[in-house]
């Protein structure tokens, strides 16, 4: 590492680790807010007396929302920088999350929900590029920690939700976890807003955005690895928007429990992420990404059909934690491939493949429930699990030894110690860092 690096490292560090502390507060952030609207859904539903079909143009709404805005806000930070851009994009979802609780007609919760989408993404297109620029001007692996408090988020979101769901109206319910929001873009802002002025905007060829010489071989690849990508979040969104629902409906629970089987999929997910490195370091990604498949396939099955098995609420909430395992390190393997193929232009196209997948559940999901059962509908799920266990195993072979030319950013000028400076792109993945630096960026963040 150079010592503009190291000094660089220092300064996003420094006084006492209040900046990555604060990003971690970001990152939890974004997983809470959406996850209490998400426990929501059954409420918002009646109340604006929605059919299944008409909720999913609603949800697609949301999603056809979060699209518009992922074209301009990586622009935006660029231009910016991320941290400028992240700040008021926090405060902004924070406030724009009681917007559907509030909704009096199908037509109303339809814009609310476009309002929050393009807010969410802009949100998280910051927040996870300000990762990015820490983690390569550190030299540490943040993105694995980070994602894992960001599970952590959402765990706490739908627990929360679980607590308040018979006590309050959704309107109520989220108002006050708008007011929480804005309370924590007020206290972790300032130290990311002071470090943004000293940097100035985001150079998009500094060393935290390297940018990877094409092949056409590892466009492939990073085109196939988009499918995988977008078949996890088919799968990740239809649980969020639909679990709940199915749970409360189809096996006959409350509301509460219902969001407590939410939180028991959201907290298997945050333990994967967790886990993750770890686990990728012992069995490979092929082995993880198949595993985690399959596993989604057998999980899913179990929980769309529980209610027609033996003991069947027990088996959705043993169920529901087998699914967050296997989905929980499908898409940071598949990120992270993107970005060491492909460099930025990877890490976009993986993006934008995971937002169409987002996309299409919405509708989908909707349609084939009115028309065969949410059940039936949900089992969409396990055939897409089945059919991207099948490439992922694929394209081990084909990938093979494929392995893009050095970075230029990542060029030493001299023979010297930078020779063997890994990337940033590695840096953020944290797939070719060393296990101690794991475990070091864990303990900042956790104290």
């Amino acid at each position: 590492m150079s010592r503009r690096q190291a000094d660089a490292g220092s300064s996003d560090t420094t006084p006492h680790g209040r900046r990555p502390y604060a990003l971690a507060s970001f990152f939890g952030l974004v997983g809470f807010l959406p996850a209490n609207w998400l426990v929501r859904v059954p409420d918002v539903k009646e109340q604006v007396g929605a059919s299944d079909s008409e909720l999913g143009l609603a949800l697609l709404s949301g999603s056809l929302g979060s699209l518009a805005a992922l074209l301009v806000a990586g622009r935006l930070c660029l231009r910016l920088g991320p941290r400028r851009v992240l700040v008021p994009a926090s405060a902004l979802l924070s406030l724009l999350i009681t917007l559907p609780g509030v909704a009096p007609s199908l037509h109303s919760l339809a814009l609310a929900l476009v309002l929050v989408g393009m807010a969410q993404a802009t949100f998280t297109i910051a927040v996870n590029s300000s990762a990015v620029e820490m983690a390569a001007a550190s030299g540490s692996p943040l993105m694995p920690t980070l994602h894992g408090v960001f599970s952590v988020g959402g765990l706490a979101g739908a627990a929360v939700g679980g607590v308040v769901a018979e006590r309050m109206s959704p309107g109520a319910h989220l108002g006050i976890v708008g007011v929480l929001g804005l309370l924590v873009t007020a206290v972790a802002g300032p130290p990311l807003l002071r470090s943004a002025l000293a940097s100035g905007p985001a150079d998009p060829r500094s060393s935290a955005t390297p940018d990877s010489i094409p092949w056409a071989r590892a466009r492939w690849i990073v085109l196939l690895f988009g499918v995988i990508a977008a078949c996890t979040a088919f799968a990740e969104f239809t649980n969020n928007n639909w679990a709940t629902l199915h749970v409360r409906r189809d096996l006959g629970t409350s509301a509460s429990v219902a969001a407590y089987c939410y939180a028991c999929y959201a907290g298997a997910i945050a333990v994967g992420r967790f886990l993750g490195a770890r686990l990728i370091r012992r069995l490979g990604e092929t082995r993880v990404l198949c595993g985690g498949f399959l596993l989604a396939a057998v999980a899913t099955v179990l929980t769309s059909w529980a209610g027609h098995l033996p003991g069947g609420l027990a088996v959705a909430f043993v169920a529901y934690v087998a699914l967050g395992l296997g989905l929980a390190n499908i898409y940071p393997i598949a990120i992270s491939r993107a970005g060491v193929l492909g460099g930025p232009r990877g890490v976009s196209r993986i993006g934008v493949a995971a937002n169409l997948g987002a996309l299409s559940q919405a509708p989908l999901i909707g349609f084939l429930a009115d028309r065969y059962g949410l059940p039936t509908a949900l089992t969409t799920v396990a055939v897409l699990s089945v059919s991207a266990a099948t490439l992922a195993f694929g394209l081990r072979a084909w990938s093979s030894g494929t392995r893009p030319r050095t970075p230029l950013a990542d060029r030493p000028s001299s023979p010297g110690p930078a020779a063997t400076r890994p990337s940033a792109t590695d840096a953020a993945s944290g797939l070719s860092g060393d296990p101690a630096d794991v475990s070091s960026s864990a303990e900042k963040l956790q104290g």
